[in-house]
């Protein structure tokens, strides 16, 4: 009896985290969509496509930030005896932050240099610190079981970017660099209520230690990284080059509507991840195999749901949301959905490869998936120009999800025929 009571509680508060983590999830991504939405108003194609450059080395940034620190620290065990090393965790990623923000500024000089303006990514520099701290903070929420904490910054974050968004609209201002700024503002304000939340006490020291700590494993999560990002979102960087900015627009405000997908593909990662990690450490490999699947097929439900939806009715929803300018991207909003069909099938997998830790596997078989999404890219966009960069897209979502399954058996595979056999042979 007390069994059966505590699995009930178990469904319960595992359907109570699903649902915050869905929750805030879906906050944080309305909150990008609504920021595209309004540059995309003023600017035009052109304008969306500047702010689409500019969040695409933001998905960089942020994604070397979590190889770094957020998913080395979910996976490995704390060191040192420090409680879930919080407050070096925070500073680590302003370190990587400040960096970056360096870099890009750098960069930017560079390009106005030559007579290129980099309006986008001098406005981004900024923001980087305070968009990788709110970032930290809600990953440190999920991995600490409380993802009510990360829905509170969130709603925190959407607040003050919406006033500020607000207040420009008020005052006619357009400029790309403007909506960037406030963007910013909300990261700040996200970061400090999480930082509040889930009583991190910033500190000067221990953020390079735990770097240092961490390196032995996250350099294959930041190898992974590496290559998974450019078969993924990063080979979209030469369509800007090979098409045009107004173009990339386009592509952008199609990428848009299918975007609160990723709502679910986060929310699953952030449950999954550490369900995946606890799993494999209380019941072993068998228990994390039969997760894997079960995961997928809830990510796949909900993705053909929606992404056929949107497909469907592709055109009207351009027009209702950016204007009749956006229609014309209609069919790569279909590709594009159909992209992140394939993705979904494979991610419960790619949770379940990430918990054991092993990132070699995944490193290697995403390299080939990279490979194989730049040259599709490159080929498909110069000969069908939009419609081809639609094609190349779901040429990398399936290149990416046969890599994370190639990658997925060389992890488990072996582990359980070994555990198999040991079974056997005491039996």
């Amino acid at each position: 009896m007390s069994g059966g009571l505590t699995l009930a509680r178990r469904l319960r508060t595992g359907g109570r985290a699903a649902g915050l983590t869905v929750g805030d999830q879906f906050i944080s991504s309305a909150s990008n969509f609504t920021l595209g939405v309004l540059i995309a108003r003023a600017g035009g194609a052109a304008g969306l496509g500047t702010f689409g450059v500019a969040f695409l080395i933001w998905l960089a940034v942020v994604g070397v930030n979590r190889a770094l620190v957020t998913e080395p620290v979910t996976v490995c065990r704390p060191t040192h005896g420090r409680r879930a090393q919080l407050p070096e965790g925070l500073l680590a990623s302003l370190a990587i932050g400040a960096a970056a923000a360096a870099l890009l500024a750098i960069a930017g000089i560079a390009l106005a240099l030559f007579g290129i303006h980099p309006v986008a990514l001098l406005a981004l520099a900024p923001c980087i610190p305070s968009l990788l701290a709110h970032d930290y903070c809600r990953a440190t929420a999920f991995r600490l079981r409380r993802p009510g904490r990360a829905l509170i910054a969130d709603a925190g974050f959407a607040l003050v970017q919406g006033c500020g968004s607000v207040a420009l609209l008020v005052f006619s201002v357009t400029s790309t660099a403007a909506f960037i700024a406030v963007w910013g503002l909300g990261a700040t304000a996200g970061a400090v209520i999480g930082i509040v939340l889930n009583g991190i006490r910033p500190t000067i020291h221990g953020g390079f230690a735990l770097l240092r700590d961490l390196w032995p494993r996250s350099r294959w999560f930041l190898a992974e990284f590496g290559t998974a990002f450019p078969a993924d979102q990063g080979y979209l960087f030469l369509l800007p080059v090979l098409l045009g900015t107004g173009q990339f627009g386009l592509y952008r405000a199609g990428a848009g509507l299918i975007g609160p997908i990723v709502v679910v593909f986060i929310a699953g990662g952030n449950l999954g991840l550490p369900e995946s990690v606890r799993r494999l450490r209380r019941d072993g490999m068998r228990s994390l195999v039969a997760y894997a699947p079960r995961l997928t097929a809830a990510i796949v439900t909900v993705a053909v749901l929606y992404c056929g939806l949107v497909a469907i009715f592709a055109e009207q929803v351009l027009r209702l949301t950016y204007g009749e300018e956006f229609t014309g991207a209609a069919t790569i909003t279909r590709l594009i959905a159909g992209q992140y069909v394939l993705l979904a099938l494979s991610f419960g997998y790619g949770q379940a490869a990430k918990a054991t830790g092993r990132m070699r596997q995944l490193w290697a078989s995403r390299v080939i998936s990279a490979v194989v999404s730049i040259t599709a890219l490159i080929t498909l966009a110069r000969e069908f120009g939009l419609a081809g960069a639609g094609l190349a897209s779901m040429t990398a979502g399936a290149a990416y999800s046969a890599g994370v399954m190639v990658a997925y058996r060389r992890v488990t595979g072996s582990q359980v025929s070994h555990d198999r056999t040991l079974t056997t042979t005491s039996t």
